[in-house]
């Protein structure tokens, strides 16, 4: 169908399924859903503009979980695009389905949506957007957050790859070069060796230990 009434249509069905909560303040009751509602709909948009129609017999997915919604698209990272440059670099596999839901309204700022993205989920307290790339499929998972906290003023002046650092830290405890490799796979070490460098000397981690007993703590 068009391709307006088919965002719509995904839309509605998630937001119809997300789970919604009151929160109280001072004498306004405000209501909080699972998800910020940017993030949702840049990931249903993303999936519709950057998909590879060429694949047949396969259809962009939206798999909702008690902890995480996930949107799934046929066909891998368009052009030059990769998980490592995804914030940074934009190339469009459809440029003419991008143009025309950018002038119907539905993407607000052409190659910004994933900042943005990636911002929300910070600014609501969630664990930052999951990039999964393979030959033939994208995927892009949200977690909820069942407890909103807003996110430390560093945290905003992290990459990506550094956000999810953060939240592995932050739930386990510390992280390990080679767990950090685990997280962020199809990114070169060095790469991220210096992301490792760059939170000791901001002073947002703290290194213990050495060589392969190296890990990392919050500061």
């Amino acid at each position: 169908g068009p391709l307006p009434r088919l965002v719509e249509a995904a839309w509605n069905l998630v937001w119809s399924e997300m789970a919604v909560s009151a929160v109280v303040k001072g004498l306004e009751r405000e209501e909080k859903y699972e998800y910020p509602q940017f993030a949702v709909r840049e990931a249903i948009v993303n999936a519709i503009c950057h998909r590879d129609y060429r694949i047949k017999g396969r259809r962009i997915e939206i798999r909702m979980y008690s902890d995480r919604l996930e949107v799934i698209s046929p066909g891998g990272l368009p052009g030059f695009i990769t998980i490592e440059n995804i914030v940074d670099e934009h190339f469009s596999r459809n440029p003419r389905i991008v143009n025309g839901l950018f002038q119907w309204g539905y993407i607000e700022e052409l190659g910004l949506g994933i900042d943005r993205m990636l911002e929300v989920m910070q600014d609501a307290g969630h664990a930052p957007p999951v990039f999964d790339a393979r030959p033939y499929s994208f995927a892009v998972t949200l977690r909820n957050a069942r407890e909103k906290t807003s996110a430390p003023d560093w945290a905003r002046n992290t990459n990506h790859r550094q956000a999810r650092a953060l939240q592995y830290i932050r739930e386990n405890g510390s992280i390990t070069n080679r767990e950090y490799r685990t997280l962020c796979q199809g990114v070169s070490a060095e790469t991220l060796r210096l992301d490792l460098v760059d939170m000791v000397e901001r002073g947002i981690l703290l290194k213990v230990g050495s060589k392969k007993g190296t890990y990392y703590i919050l500061k």
